[in-house]
């Protein structure tokens, strides 16, 4: 299960575990997100599969019902939309036979869901020390000066690759509101790298790759949605992270939910010709021409 600490921690370790004897809203999506994992293992048995897709839709149908009820119901709403999320960032990736790649989009819909969840039940969910991925703490991080001469390197590389990235786009012609999300995710490529670098735990890592769409502006979420070439370019830069962290099921995936190689080169498929140039650095990691490697420091 996903790494973290406080509220989440024990969200993990003993509040989905104690409340799914007592709620089916618990229940059904911690049951979606074990046949998940089992299939993504076991791709070959379809019996999973139909048990997935069948406590998804109960799991659905469950939640629906739950927004509309009161205060009572708030901490089991808001754990059934966390399970969902790593349900839907996985099963966003699954295509069938002869479909094309899509932008999993509904993945990034299911972490904005979360923050309506926590808008609607903010009174008990802060009681109980819970907080919506968008306004949770970034990790301390290192100066350029402190970090290690290689990863001083690969950040300059990063750097200076960003920074023909977005010159290579006519900036000024957008409005000021695209301009601001576009030096936003940037900014935020260039943050998630530093901690990479700077040793920030592997479990915070992945938990900050996971969420970084949804921590953006909402225009972010809408420029991938629309397969904007230079949004996608950016976030790809983030995903590649992964490949530099030890594997994780519920975020890397495997067989057909897998993400990084899937998403990379599936949203490298969607650019016109003469943008697929922008999808380079993330290619290169994914074929061992850029390692990223870091020494191992821990801040937490």
């Amino acid at each position: 299960m996903p790494a973290c600490q406080g509220a989440p921690a024990r969200a993990w370790q003993h509040t989905i575990p104690q409340l799914s004897f007592d709620s089916e809203i618990v229940l059904n999506p911690m049951l979606a997100l074990s046949a998940l994992h089992l299939h993504t293992h076991t791709p070959q048995d379809s019996l999973l599969s139909i048990a997935l897709r069948r406590y998804l839709d109960r799991t659905l149908v469950d939640h629906r019902q739950a927004l509309s009820e009161g205060e009572e119901l708030s901490e089991q709403l808001w754990l059934s939309a966390i399970l969902l999320c790593h349900v839907y960032w996985l099963l966003s990736r699954q295509k069938h036979e002869d479909e094309e790649y899509e932008v999993p989009v509904q993945a990034i819909r299911m972490l904005e869901g979360v923050n309506v969840v926590f808008k609607q039940k903010r009174r008990l969910l802060n009681r109980l020390g819970y907080a919506p991925y968008k306004f949770e703490s970034l990790p301390s991080v290192l100066s350029q000066d402190e970090l290690s001469e290689n990863a001083q390197l690969l950040m300059s590389r990063m750097q200076e690759d960003l920074a023909y990235l977005i010159n290579a786009f006519s900036m000024s012609t957008e409005s000021e509101t695209v301009q601001s999300v576009y030096l936003e995710a940037k900014e935020s490529v260039l943050f998630h790298y530093r901690a990479f670098f700077s040793g920030t735990s592997a479990q915070i890592l992945r938990r900050m790759v996971t969420v970084m769409p949804a921590r953006c502006q909402l225009n972010f979420r809408v420029l991938l949605e629309h397969h904007d070439p230079l949004a996608m370019a950016l976030w790809a830069r983030v995903l590649v992270l992964l490949k530099g962290l030890e594997y994780a099921w519920w975020v890397n995936g495997g067989g057909e939910y897998e993400v990084v190689e899937k998403d990379v080169r599936g949203m490298r498929g969607l650019m016109p010709e003469k943008f697929r140039w922008t999808m380079d650095w993330p290619l290169k990691v994914l074929e061992g021409e850029i390692v990223l490697e870091r020494a191992p420091v821990s801040l937490e």
